[in-house]
């Protein structure tokens, strides 16, 4: 059975709502829903629910001339494939509704596009909202208060590739940066037979996330990861990089006097973390639903089982800390971004990096030259060397 749309946006029309442009992909573009304070509206009561409807949320809609799929099917795989992996999806799952979209509104969604055009990524600049007939309402979990610390990241692979050889040391996020480094090194003049001196910085292995539920070590790297001392460095979210796999918005400005509490709201933020990362049955629901789905990348004969667990392991994890009316600190933390992936177009690519990954060495270390990851399959076996 088809999702049915949770209201029609045919009925901001009798409104001065505006729209801004909050940011885009490669199939989907996001807006907010700005109403004026002395908002009205000329529909029944029925009708004007809408506006309670959009409070909260965020309006996604399709790009015009993509091969996407469209959203009443997203919404119907996320509702039968991605929900019922999780026993309590209202807290574990970022929220979305499907909402019927209006073609002066499309209108006025590319008119704030236009005016956007040179501030958008340039190979994304002139594109349009298509003229569909469905967009998405999306739970909107960036900061609803300036004091909020809100963390923004890819989970990733959270057990080691099934399909590696029986003596990789890497961890298939880990060997698949490897490969990434060693690509963009090998045209270097100062490669030469060891590259470790030359990746420093090494990226981040997610298997840190779940081993820092019991051990010191990886809890430390993942707060290190975290980079927290940005909190009291500006207000500009630092995106999420392969490098820096966590973005932040800072919790508080320094500002007036403000920087008098800094310390203690930091502090309190950081041991709400530290708690949720030790304490969290999130992660470890998204890890088991991983591991179920996909005993062999290369040889399962479930394609859409296949592309369900691709899909686990290109999420994102969004967590926000902020304090309540009572001052009592809580912690929220749903993932996003489990879009249907289209199996038929990517399972010749998933095929062949994780070819790519085993012939090359890079899940046993043996690539040449040498690139400097640190694994935690790596750490473990020079602990225990």
């Amino acid at each position: 059975m088809s999702p049915k749309p949770v209201a029609d946006l045919a009925h901001l029309k009798g409104t001065n709502c505006q729209f801004k442009f909050i940011g885009e992909g490669a199939a989907n573009i996001v807006f907010e829903v700005i109403f004026p304070e002395d908002i009205t509206t000329t529909q029944d009561d029925g009708d004007s629910k809408i506006l309670s409807i959009l409070q909260g949320k965020l309006l996604r809609v399709p790009k015009a001339n993509t091969k996407a799929f469209t959203h009443p099917e997203i919404l119907q795989y996320w509702e039968s494939s991605i929900s019922p992996l999780f026993d309590n999806p209202q807290e574990d799952l970022v929220q979305q509704y499907l909402i019927r979209l209006d073609n002066s509104i499309v209108s006025q969604l590319n008119d704030v596009l236009a005016e956007e055009d040179l501030q958008r990524r340039y190979d994304f600049q002139g594109t349009k909202v298509a003229e569909a007939e469905y967009g998405m309402l999306v739970e909107d979990m960036r900061k609803k208060s300036p004091t909020d610390l809100l963390l923004e990241f890819k989970p990733k692979w959270l057990t080691p590739s099934p399909s590696a050889p029986s003596s990789a040391t890497r961890c298939r996020n880990c060997a698949r940066e490897a490969y990434r480094l060693h690509k963009s090194l090998r045209s270097s003049s100062s490669l030469t037979e060891d590259s470790s001196a030359l990746t420093s910085n090494p990226p981040f292995c997610p298997l840190e996330y779940l081993s820092a539920q019991s051990s010191p070590s990886s809890l430390a790297r993942v707060i290190a990861s975290m980079n927290l001392s940005a909190t009291s460095a500006s207000l500009d979210t630092e995106p999420a990089t392969r490098e820096n796999p966590i973005g932040v918005q800072p919790a508080v400005s320094l500002d007036g006097d403000e920087r008098q509490g800094m310390d203690q709201v930091n502090e309190r933020y950081r041991v709400a973390l530290v708690h949720w990362l030790q304490t969290n049955s999130l992660l470890p629901k998204l890890r088991d639903a991983q591991g179920s789905l996909d005993p062999a990348p290369e040889g399962t004969t479930d394609k859409e089982k296949l592309a369900l667990a691709m899909t686990l392991r290109d999420c994102t994890c969004f967590v926000r800390i902020s304090e309540d009316s009572k001052r009592e600190v809580t912690v929220e933390a749903k993932l996003a971004d489990l879009d249907k992936k289209n199996w038929e177009a990517k399972l010749g690519y998933w095929k062949g990096m994780d070819d790519v990954l085993k012939e090359g060495g890079y899940y046993e270390e043996v690539e040449v030259p040498r690139v400097g990851t640190r694994c935690l399959r790596e750490v473990e076996g020079e602990e225990s060397s």
